[in-house]
This record gives structure tokens, C-alpha cells and sequence, in this order.
């Protein structure tokens, strides 16, 4: 069976994607049409992540978004000595005077309120990282009731010069700990530092908390990787000689073990007012960037088409306008992403005959999902995701496909894990796939309602 994508003049017609010749919609040689969509919201699909030790790490609380209620994100590492065995000064360790230490993360941005306060506290792992296990988002790792330190900080002034020890430097969070830590791993000798196994049977790791008390409304994002992130010493040979200061710098190496915990609490937040799935469709889609939820779509009226060439399909959602502040701070998802389940029903799989590998190195430019500023009619700015699922659509009404329920979210990263041949022959291989940073973004979307801007399949096509 072939496809025939005729185009019979030259004339472009609007679309949201438009990135191909389409004809103009005539209603003598082409038409379009507008099909329902029924949409309902689900909660957790899987709540669970795993940050990549080289992605950005989340550290913060936001206290209450009314649509989602309160997220909480932590930061568990290492700080270790580059090498081992290690030594400070070449003095007697009685001898030696710590000027202070200070943990330092490498600061990217914030989603969120960057005005308001918040506060970070440090303390002591009470077990070690195990390096062959994978950390997600779910795992709250114990440590020793032992505040280490604690810093309040806006984000919005995480931007701002800082003049550390012979140096001057922006973009960082600096965390004052107790140089008595430190004191305590002199005073072990050198033994603690004499492999990496040695130091991390004496010391596990830092568990940097948001402190739920001080509240907050952002999550802020820091790079771990980044040679600027550290526990910096700042040690003296004598009290009495305060002109020969070195400084120390414990980065989080390749062996350190590095964990983002991120917990979601809805309370009485609006998603969960919308979680009941009628049959009819919900009239607002709620969509949180993973660890969040997601939401199933139905459009039983594909099935009910006659033959006929597409020439696009446009699946089209826009954001719900609302003049609370929130809005303005709490931003929509660079990315959302459609899939399906395959023929076992088992496993979701990406949209068959519109997705293929083209597609992970245009950054989804044919197939959409990217948010995009627009109109809502009402001279609102909002934003709009669209998806081009004009193949799939033909294959449903052409070869009488299976017209599958699809499941739309914002995940962290997309994953892959098999070699199969979608249902129009085209061989899609394993990949993993990074969409948005974690726990960044959500939005409000119209669903079934009878808005102008309600969650809508727009078809252009010509008849045979």
C-alpha cells in the first residue's frame, strides 16, 4: 500500500508546524477539518527519576504552586581528594589551623519565585554510596542529625560577584560548613587518607537539605560536574601566621557517589480536583515535568474518516491564560512528549510512522512538542504545543491501523530500551533521549471543553 502526498499548487496554508508545502484548504480540491480530542488527566505514571551525574541537580522547596502543591529536591554527594593518598601541609597535624571550609555549588538557574527566601542545611550521610546502584528521585537517603552548616540565600542573588580566597567569582552557593569536620580528619592521621575506600569508610558524604521551615518557591539547578563545585579548606600552617593561607579544594570526582531526591505532595492543589478520568473528558489537563503525571488521550472521530490523503494533522493544545502571578514564575515545560503503547500493550512506544531517528537530532523539529509563544484569540500570550501525527493518522484511516489511546507528558529524559519495526515499516533502535531538566516546568492546558482553544486535531486533506 502506498501513501500519496500530492500537493497540486504552491500556495503555503497555515499551520502550527508548517514546515512542509501544504495546499491551501480551497473546500473545491482541499479540506480540513477539526476532530474532538478526550483527554483525562492521571497521576504518577512513574514517579521515580534518575539524574544523570553530569545533568543538573535540583536543590530547593517550592512551598505551594496551586496546581501542584509543594516540591521538596535535595542534593546527596561526595566531596573527595582528587588523588590518593592525599596530605595537607607538610606539618605536624597539631600544628595546623583551618581557617574555615565551605561548600560550593556551581549555580545554573531557578524555576521558580528567585525573591523569595530559602535555606539550605548540611549534614553528615549516615551510610555509603554503593557506585553500582542507580539513585532515582524517590530515594531519601539517611544522615546523622548533625547540622554541618546552613546558608539563607534569595536565588535571585546567586548571580552575584562573591570574593572567595584569591578568588572573585558568580554563579555559586556557598555553604559555610563547621571547620570542626574537618579538625575531626586531622585528627584521624593520615590513615583516613590514605585510599579513596579509607575516606569514605570514616566519612560518607554531605546530605544537603531545603529546610521545610524556611519555605521557598524555587528549585534551584547546580552542576555537579562542574570543577567550580567543591568543599574548599582554607587552612594555615599556625594561628599566628595569617599571611600563609593554602586552600584545599575536594571536588566531586569520577568515584563520588551523587544522588537528587525530589518529592512531590499534592495537598488540596487543583490536580487533584481533576483526577477522576470521565468518560466525557476533563475540561483542564494538569501536566507536571517528571517526576509528575501525565494525561491519556482518546480521538475516536480518526476512525470514523473515509479515505482520503492527509496532508497534515496537527494535534494542538494551548495553555490555560490566568493573570496570577504564579504564572510568571512557575513556566510551562520547554517539552512535552506523545507516545503510545505497542500491540502488547505493555510498553509505550513513540508515535508509529511520525517518529523516527531524525527526529533525536532535529530536537523533534518535524513531530513537535516544543512550547511555542502564541495568541490564545483573546490577545493573550499563552503557550502552544502542537504534534504532527499526519502518518499515523493516514495509516489509521487508510489501513485501519488500531487508533490507540496516547499518553502526554514532560518528562526528564525519554527512553528506548528495544529494536522494533513500527507499522509502517520504519526500524526504530534503542535511545535515550533528554527533553527537560528535572522536575522544570508545568502547565495548564485546555482538554475537552467547548473553548475555542480546546485540545483539538486539525486535518488538512484532499479527497481521492
Amino acid at each position: 500500500m502506498f501513501f500519496f502526498f500530492g500537493i497540486g499548487c504552491t500556495k503555503i496554508d497555515t499551520t502550527e508546524l508548517g514546515q512542509d508545502l501544504i495546499p491551501a484548504v480551497d473546500n473545491i480540491h482541499t479540506f480540513d477539518t477539526t476532530l474532538n480530542v478526550i483527554a483525562n488527566n492521571f497521576d504518577y505514571d512513574n514517579p521515580c527519576d534518575s539524574v544523570g551525574r553530569t545533568n543538573l541537580h535540583a536543590l530547593g522547596i517550592i512551598a505551594n504552586d496551586p496546581y501542584f502543591g509543594k516540591s521538596e529536591a535535595n542534593i546527596y554527594t561526595e566531596f573527595k581528594p582528587s588523588a590518593f593518598p592525599f596530605n595537607f601541609m607538610d606539618h605536624d597535624k597539631d600544628s595546623l589551623f583551618i581557617d574555615s571550609a565551605v561548600i560550593v555549588l556551581q549555580y545554573s538557574y531557578s524555576y521558580g519565585d528567585t525573591n523569595a527566601l530559602q535555606k539550605v542545611q548540611v549534614y553528615p550521610l549516615a551510610n555509603r554510596f554503593k557506585l553500582d546502584s542507580i539513585y532515582t528521585t524517590c530515594n531519601l537517603l539517611d544522615y546523622r542529625n548533625i547540622l554541618l552548616g546552613e546558608k539563607s540565600f534569595t536565588p535571585v542573588s546567586l548571580r552575584d560577584s562573591v570574593r572567595g580566597f584569591r578568588e572573585k567569582a558568580a554563579n555559586q552557593l556557598r555553604i559555610p560548613v563547621d571547620r570542626s569536620l574537618i579538625e575531626n580528619w586531622i585528627a584521624m592521621g593520615t590513615g583516613i587518607f590514605q585510599s579513596d575506600s579509607a575516606f569514605v569508610s570514616r566519612f560518607q558524604g554531605f546530605a544537603i537539605m531545603a529546610d521545610e521551615t524556611a519555605g521557598g518557591q524555587a528549585l534551584n539547578y547546580f552542576d555537579l560536574s562542574s570543577n567550580n563545585t567543591r568543599l574548599s579548606i582554607y587552612m594555615r600552617s599556625s594561628k599566628a601566621d595569617k599571611k600563609d593561607t593554602s586552600v584545599y579544594d575536594f571536588p566531586v570526582t569520577n568515584s563520588s557517589g551523587r544522588s537528587n531526591s525530589i518529592v512531590r505532595t499534592r495537598d488540596n492543589s487543583e490536580i487533584t480536583q481533576h483526577l477522576s478520568q470521565p468518560a466525557a473528558g476533563d475540561s483542564l489537563i494538569y501536566l507536571q515535568t517528571s517526576p509528575g503525571n501525565y494525561a491519556q488521550l482518546k480521538i475516536p472521530g480518526i476512525a470514523t474518516l473515509s479515505n482520503r490523503v492527509i496532508h497534515r494533522a496537527e494535534l494542538i493544545m494551548d495553555q490555560v491564560y490566568s493573570p496570577n502571578t504564579f504564572d510568571n514564575f512557575f513556566t510551562t515545560p520547554a517539552m512535552l512528549y506523545l507516545d503510545t503503547k505497542d500491540t502488547s500493550a505493555t510498553t509505550y512506544v513513540p508515535v508509529p510512522c511520525d517518529f523516527n531517528s531524525t527526529e533525536l537530532q532535529s530536537g523533534f523539529f518535524t513531530i513537535g512538542g516544543a512550547g511555542k509563544k502564541a495568541d490564545n484569540g483573546s490577545g493573550q500570550t499563552v503557550t502552544r504545543y502542537t504534534f504532527n501525527i499526519s502518518r499515523y493518522v493516514q495509516s489509521i484511516i487508510t489501513r485501519q491501523e488500531n487508533n490507540a489511546v496516547l499518553r502526554l507528558r514532560a518528562p526528564y529524559f525519554i527512553l528506548n530500551s528495544n529494536t522494533y519495526v513500527d507499522r509502517c515499516n520504519q526500524l526504530i533502535s534503542p535511545f535515550t533521549y533528554g527533553m527537560n531538566n528535572v522536575a522544570d516546568g508545568r502547565v495548564k492546558l485546555n482538554g475537552t471543553n467547548s473553548t475555542p482553544t480546546k485540545m483539538r486535531l486539525r486535518i488538512i486533506y484532499s479527497t481521492l
